[in-house]
């Protein structure tokens, strides 16, 4: 027996998970009934997740609102890295 669901998905997202599953012979609804198949037969996420540190979740914050830092080398990044 089959239900259907409804799921929303970053259209970005959607589209290149499309293409990989594509590669793999399956449509995205078969790659995401077999992400709840495995979710249902090892009752966990298939897939290592992490916490973002607190230095990735300022990094990100960054990128997002496009306040990144820039870099003239290799040398000055490291060193920025190192302070």
């Amino acid at each position: 027996m089959r239900s259907s669901t409804s799921v929303r998905i970053d259209d970005e997202a959607k589209l290149v998970a499309s293409e990989v599953l594509k590669q793999y012979g399956m449509s995205l609804s078969e790659g995401i009934n077999l992400f709840c198949k495995q979710v249902a037969m090892t009752h966990s996420i298939p897939f290592e997740l992490k916490v973002p540190s607190e230095r990735m979740k300022k990094a990100l914050d960054e990128l997002e609102k496009k306040e990144g830092k820039s870099f003239s080398s290799i040398d000055k990044l490291r060193e920025d890295l190192l302070s």
